[in-house]
């Protein structure tokens, strides 16, 4: 049977707890908002440098066409003015803390399931992730990049990017944003086809001046996209982390005052036998002296 000091600790353990977890919902609801935020405008980013990209390649589609012969491509659409070195890389996007739940694992069981025995270049980014990979005796070589949870960082963002560009196809697994309580495990090629990208007939036939060449410019766009399309998709991935840290919180939350409920009363019902204990001696002591 619990004593009353063992009581009055937990439920001060407990109240204090539970205003710590009140503390982590504020942040992870704020972080929310901030990166929902963030992805919009990365998505209207995103917009807006494909419609430019598609007004150069309707302005100068016949010397694209001279590129694509001397790519000696069948299909226009496949064009891509980088060098790739033919080999698909899977990358890992996870985390380097943890209190997201359940879907930072789910996402690397996928990653596992999908990358293990194909043959595919492995990168992996957050500490985490690197640890699961290991645990997993995950056969080696792959590449580690450290990239933070809370905020986008521009330079490593770049760095990592210009990393996995020169691959012919980049398969991303990541935790997909669906609602405030549900954040699934997806695989994303994100190599896609950023010539055919923008997708409109209404552009002007504008003419550009271009330093140094044409085909410079279109590789410049061409590695712009796919540093928006795989900055999105980070973007995407902390939204459905913060997400799923929230409803782990909110249930953590629910928990902790199911529980202090249950310790209050535990509370009141020894206070109560303490007093009826004190009453039972009082009574005997009466009676004593009334013999």
């Amino acid at each position: 049977m619990a004593t009353r000091k063992i009581i009055e600790a937990e439920i001060g353990d407990l109240a204090g707890l539970g205003g710590i977890v009140t503390t982590y919902k504020e942040i992870a609801a704020t972080r929310i908002t901030r990166t929902r935020n963030s992805v919009l405008k990365s998505h209207t980013f995103l917009t807006e440098i494909n419609e430019m990209f598609f007004q150069v390649k309707t302005s100068y589609r016949q010397e694209v066409a001279r590129f694509t012969n001397q790519k000696k491509l069948k299909d226009p659409s496949k064009i891509s003015f980088i060098k790739h070195n033919g080999k698909t890389v899977a990358v890992y996007l996870s985390s380097n803390t943890g209190l997201y739940g359940d879907i930072v694992k789910r996402t690397f069981d996928l990653f596992s399931k999908e990358a293990r025995g194909t043959g595919y270049d492995i990168a992996v980014m957050g500490k985490l992730g690197l640890r699961l990979v290991e645990e997993s005796k995950f056969p080696p070589p792959y590449a580690y990049f450290d990239f933070p949870d809370q905020r986008m960082d521009d330079q490593k963002l770049r760095e990592i990017a210009s990393y996995l560009i020169k691959y012919e196809k980049v398969v991303v697994f990541y935790e997909q944003f669906q609602t405030l309580v549900n954040q699934v495990p997806v695989a994303s090629d994100i190599s896609g086809n950023s010539l055919s990208a923008a997708q409109t007939t209404s552009a002007p036939a504008l003419k550009y001046l271009f330093e140094p060449s044409l085909e410079k410019v279109l590789q410049f766009f061409e590695k712009e996209i796919f540093a928006q399309v795989f900055e999105q998709t980070i973007r995407d991935s902390q939204l459905a982390k913060f997400a799923s840290r929230l409803v782990t919180l909110d249930a953590a939350s629910e928990n902790i005052k199911k529980r202090l409920d249950r310790i209050v009363f535990e509370a009141v019902r020894l206070s109560h036998r303490e007093k009826n204990k004190k009453q039972s001696q009082t009574f005997s002591s009466m009676s004593l002296w009334t013999t």
